[in-house]
């Protein structure tokens, strides 16, 4: 035990180190653009409360009416930024879209940190671990890029690992986080794999309940304008959604990016994020059919479903950070292994090389993650009788 929390103190502070670095690396990266993603939210929901849901989802309408709103905040003018989120996150939104953006955008980010870190404790009962959880999140790289662009990671982060860190103890609550979860669809796209394997019927049910019940609260309160704008943006061809893809989808690190970027056709791109998908649900399944510890399993889902979605940015890599934390305080438990905690260092690195389009080291992340959920699957011995296991 001594042993134990003398190397969480060491990793610690080495990670510290790293992290504090990273911020203040990031902090001058972003310097003349600090929150344009918080921009982009606070937008939409000021287009609520000043009557224009209709321009909610023209992309140009809006980058226009953001540049104009916080030209004091950025040292030029942001191309396109549109918002392409489900109606239903608008509804999250609205709180704090009534608040002057510098506290919107604090208040957003302090509740999300919060509640992910209340999700983060209940991944394990050692108080040191937790503590590992938190600070390993806080300081990674990914979440320098999240709160420094105003992103919703922390949201995300949180009901993906409360949603599943609660599914033995309140199925009915863990569903209602996963349906939340449903606002960033390309992260959902694990979820139902995972919670049929483990036959987790109560919260599925539950998911799929809450989601429909948030989407219906918006369609009241919306109107129906705002859905058919957002289903006729992603099913039907147009020159926002080809211009979004050039400006952030290849500026960012899923397999789809990785090898457009190394000349693939958009064609064969597509079919390889869709084989990297198939993959990553073959792992999670594996893992939630079976006898398998459930702090690995939920790193197994977190890596799997940023294999999986075709569209991620470097915060998003905060879901590799946790991955990363938990699978490496799973080590120390067992038996720490030098290669282990290589791979879990440089999943929680990763931002730092990334994205592709700018360093040609990113293209090697989708392999690293593939690499960490092998050596995850690899390393997770069928859990002793006794011990919390995934599936009901």
């Amino acid at each position: 035990m001594a042993c134990e929390r003398k190397t969480l103190a060491a990793v610690a502070a080495g990670g510290g180190i790293f992290g504090l670095a990273a911020w203040l690396f990031y902090f001058n990266i972003f310097a003349g653009e600090l929150g344009e993603d918080w921009m982009v939210y606070y937008s939409a929901a000021r287009s609520y409360f000043d009557g224009r849901l209709a321009t909610l989802y023209d992309g140009a309408t809006l980058t226009a009416a953001m540049n104009a709103r916080f030209a004091g905040w950025l040292a030029h003018s942001l191309p396109l930024h549109p918002f392409l989120y489900p109606p239903h996150y608008l509804l999250l939104l609205l709180p704090f879209g009534a608040m002057p953006p510098a506290i919107g955008v604090t208040a957003f980010l302090l509740v999300s940190f919060a509640l992910m870190a209340a999700a983060l404790t209940l991944v394990s009962e050692k108080r040191d671990e937790r503590l590992l959880y938190i600070l390993s999140a806080l300081l990674s790289p990914a979440a320098a890029i999240a709160v420094w662009l105003g992103q919703n990671t922390f949201l995300t982060a949180a009901l993906l690992v409360g949603g599943f860190a609660l599914t033995k103890r309140r199925p009915i609550l863990a569903g209602i986080l996963l349906g939340v979860l449903t606002y960033k669809p390309q992260f959902w796209l694990m979820v139902p794999i995972a919670l049929i394997a483990a036959r987790q019927w109560k919260t599925l049910a539950a998911a799929l309940g809450s989601a429909a019940l948030l989407a219906l609260t918006s369609l009241v309160v919306l109107g129906p304008g705002p859905w058919q704008d957002w289903l006729s943006l992603m099913t039907a061809p147009s020159a926002l959604f080809e211009h979004w893809q050039t400006l952030a989808r290849l500026n960012g690190q899923s397999l789809y990016a990785c090898a457009t970027l190394l000349g693939a056709s958009p064609l064969f791109a597509n079919a390889l994020q869709l084989a990297g998908a198939a993959l990553a649900g073959a792992a999670v399944w594996r893992c939630f059919r079976g006898p398998f510890p459930a702090d690995l399993g939920i790193a197994v889902l977190l890596a799997a479903t940023v294999f999986a979605a075709p569209h991620i940015i470097d915060y998003d890599a905060l879901l590799l950070c946790i991955a990363a934390a938990i699978f490496f305080a799973h080590t120390l438990r067992h038996g720490a292994d030098l290669g282990d905690s290589i791979i879990a260092a440089a999943l929680w690195l990763s931002p730092l090389i990334n994205p592709p389009s700018v360093f040609l080291t990113g293209l090697a992340t989708p392999l690293l993650v593939a690499l960490f959920v092998l050596r995850v699957a690899k390393r997770a011995a069928p859990a002793p009788q006794g011990s919390v296991t995934l599936a009901a």
